[in-house]
């Protein structure tokens, strides 16, 4: 069975996708450059990452003792590195998201009015 850990990893990871793809078409919407194409590229990504990652934790509990590598003695199935992987995807959406947060917070985005992008400021 898949661990708690794992099913909370993943779910979080989900919702970093999903905020992504919203921070990153809000930011588009405002300097009016929004394609509906790449909107729907982005959501068929972050379905095709998220399906894959429960695929692949589904298959590595069918075989859990099936070692895929050992380093430094610690062995490594394919749940543990598809938990691993699913860390990295973490950090690189959490990164990804804290840098268009902190680009909405800090007020320091672009806004196209009368078809001239000007950056606005916070006061």
């Amino acid at each position: 069975m898949i661990d708690q850990n794992t099913l909370l990893l993943g779910g979080s990871l989900l919702g970093l996708i999903i905020l992504n793809i919203v921070l990153g078409s809000v930011n588009s919407f405002f300097i009016k450059q929004f394609d509906k194409t790449k909107l729907w590229q982005g959501v068929f990504k972050g379905f095709i990452v998220s399906f894959s990652f429960i695929c692949v934790c589904f298959i590595g509990q069918l075989n859990p003792n099936i070692l895929l590598v050992s380093v430094d003695g610690k062995e490594i199935n394919l749940s543990n590195a598809t938990y691993l992987l699913m860390m990295s995807g973490y950090l690189y959406y959490g990164k990804e998201v804290l840098i268009k947060l902190s680009s909405f917070v800090s007020g320091k985005f672009k806004i196209d009015a009368n078809n001239e992008t000007k950056e606005k400021t916070n006061p």
